[in-house]
C-alpha cells in the first residue's frame, strides 16, 4: 500500500539542503526520492561489473510503457535452475 511505501521510504535518510543558513542537512526519505545507487560512484560501479556501469533502474520506470511492471518483474522474476541444467560458475 502506498502507506506501507512512505513508510519504506521514510527509513532511509537523504541529504538534502541548504537550509536557510547554507548548510546541508538529513531528513527522512519521500516516495519522490531518487533510489539510492549501491556504488559509492561510477568507477565502483563499472568494477564490480566487468567493466559495464550498472543502469539506473529509477530512469527504466519512466522509460518503458508500464515500466514500474517492468521493473517489479526483473527485481522477482528470478528462480533456481531447473534440476539436472548445468549452470556457469556465478550464475
Amino acid at each position: 500500500t502506498k502507506e506501507e511505501l512512505t513508510e519504506m521510504a521514510s527509513e532511509v535518510d537523504f541529504v538534502d539542503g541548504p537550509n536557510d543558513e547554507g548548510e546541508m542537512f538529513e531528513r527522512p526519505g519521500k516516495l519522490s526520492d531518487p533510489l539510492p545507487s549501491p556504488y559509492a560512484n561510477e568507477e565502483s560501479g563499472r568494477a564490480a561489473n566487468g567493466g559495464a556501469l550498472p543502469p539506473d533502474l529509477s530512469l527504466m520506470v519512466k522509460a518503458r510503457h508500464s515500466g514500474q511492471d517492468y521493473l517489479f518483474s526483473l527485481l522477482t522474476g528470478y528462480c533456481d535452475a531447473p534440476a539436472g541444467k548445468p549452470m556457469m560458475p556465478g550464475l
